[in-house]
Formats: structure tokens, C-alpha cells, sequence
């Protein structure tokens, strides 16, 4: 009677790294475009606290802030073309398709010593609904960092905060909106990428997967403790596969005793 084949270590899969350093610059780029949008209220500010509170403030001090506020909306909305960022979505979401085919047909290669058909059933679909959200989701930055600029200065203005502390609090404005940019790039793309994973695996005939980390500090608990164990794709831990939680790198790994 043969033996049983025994499969070979396979090539870790990796998010790909330069997919989402690349989504965070196009998302960064837009944080930037909002700051010179909102340029002309930043110069403003000044002379405005200065006179906050004293009889020289009148009603037609906030009605500038107010068509300020609207000019830095018109402004990016000119830089936000629809078309434009559908494209740069769609665009992320097929290189990410091909970073997954890549690697899978790298693991399924080495632990069969043959290549198997990946049929891209479905990729299509998953690509689509990337975009669309994606696209709500970039113009969600600039969008929620001038409300919130509206809305320090708003307050600012109403309290008579010094102009110091009012730009340090306009400033970590600006700088939550830079850290949510580059959170929501490194999200997506790992979930795009675990989900494309996983339909292309099942597509395959694979039903089960081993669960890989990123092996690093930092990993989440609950994570870790999945690494190296094998689940299905029918009952996975918790209801979530590899990459669908917030900022989650984690890959799953076919296990390839299912089709050889």
C-alpha cells in the first residue's frame, strides 16, 4: 500500500506592504490638499481671537468663518472627482487581487509540485464592493477633518481660547486625521486581501486553512493564540477569517490535504 504523500512547508503568505504604504499616501496626500483648503480660515485665526470677547467682535466675524468653512469644502470637493477615486480604488483592489495570486500559486506550487487552475470566480465582485466603500471612505478623511476643524474653531471662538491653544487643538486635528489615513489603508487592505484569499481557496476545493500571523509585538492576543491551528472556512474562530478584523495582518494558509 503507498504511503501517504507528505506535504512540503509551504511559503508564508504577506499582506503586501507596499500596496498599503501606497493607499496611505494617496489618503495622507488628501489630509494635505485639506490643510491648504482650509489655508485662508488658518490665516484668519489669529486677528479673529485676538478681538474674541471684546466689543470689536461682531456677527460678521463668524459669517467669515462660515464662508471659510465653505470655501475649503468647495475646494476639495473639486479635488474629490468621483471618477478619480474610483479609479484609484479599483486600481488598489486589482493589485491586491494580484499579490494573493501570486503568493497562493507560490504555496500551492510547493506543496504539490504542481500548479492547480485558480479560477477567479467571484474576484470581481469583491473587487467592486472594495471600490465602492473605498470610495466613501476617502472622501470620508478630509470631509470629517474640516467638520472638525469647524467645529474646534466654533467652539474656540465662542469660549475666547487663546489662539495658542486653539492652533495646538486645530493641529491634533490634523494629526488624528493623518493616524485614521493610515489606519484605514492598512485595514482595507487586509481585508480585501483575506477576503480574495479566502474565495479563491474555496474556489479551489480547499475548505480548511491554517491560520499564519504576522509574528510580530504586534499581534493581537487572541491572534496569537490561533497561529499555526487549523480551522474551516465553514466555522471559522469567532465567525472571522484572517484580515476581516479592524487592522488585522493575519493570512490563511491553505491546507492543501483537501485537493491533493
Amino acid at each position: 500500500m503507498p504511503r501517504p504523500r507528505r506535504m512540503r512547508r509551504l511559503p508564508r503568505q504577506i499582506v503586501p506592504r507596499a500596496l498599503e504604504r501606497e493607499y496611505a499616501r494617496t489618503m495622507l496626500r488628501l489630509v494635505d490638499l485639506a490643510r491648504e483648503a482650509l489655508g485662508p480660515l488658518l490665516d484668519y485665526l489669529p486677528g479673529l481671537v485676538a478681538q474674541a470677547g471684546t466689543s470689536r467682535q461682531d456677527a460678521g466675524e463668524g459669517r467669515r468663518v462660515r464662508e471659510l468653512i465653505a470655501m475649503a469644502r468647495d475646494r476639495m470637493a473639486g479635488a474629490l472627482e468621483q471618477g478619480t477615486m474610483e479609479q484609484i480604488a479599483e486600481r488598489l483592489g486589482k493589485q491586491v487581487s494580484q499579490s494573493n495570486a501570486v503568493q497562493l500559486a507560490r504555496q500551492i506550487k510547493a506543496g504539490l509540485g504542481a500548479d492547480v487552475y485558480q479560477s477567479d470566480r467571484g474576484i470581481a465582485a469583491l473587487i467592486d464592493g472594495f471600490a465602492s466603500e473605498n470610495v466613501a471612505l476617502i472622501k470620508n478623511v478630509p470631509a470629517k477633518l474640516i467638520d472638525d476643524i469647524e467645529q474646534a474653531t466654533t467652539r474656540g471662538l465662542a469660549s475666547g481660547t487663546p489662539h495658542p491653544a486653539l492652533a495646538k487643538e486645530l493641529e491634533e486635528r490634523f494629526g488624528f486625521a493623518r493616524n485614521r489615513a493610515k489606519l484605514i489603508a492598512r485595514d482595507q487592505v487586509g481585508k480585501l486581501y483575506g477576503q480574495v484569499n479566502a474565495q479563491r481557496q474555496k474556489q479551489i476545493g480547499i475548505t480548511r486553512f491554517i491560520w499564519r500571523t504576522s509574528n510580530d509585538e504586534r499581534v493581537r492576543p487572541e491572534h496569537e493564540e490561533r497561529e499555526g491551528e487549523t480551522y474551516s472556512y465553514d466555522d471559522p474562530p469567532d465567525g472571522e477569517i484572517p484580515g476581516q478584523g479592524i487592522n488585522c495582518r493575519c493570512v490563511s494558509e491553505p491546507l492543501l490535504d483537501d485537493i491533493a
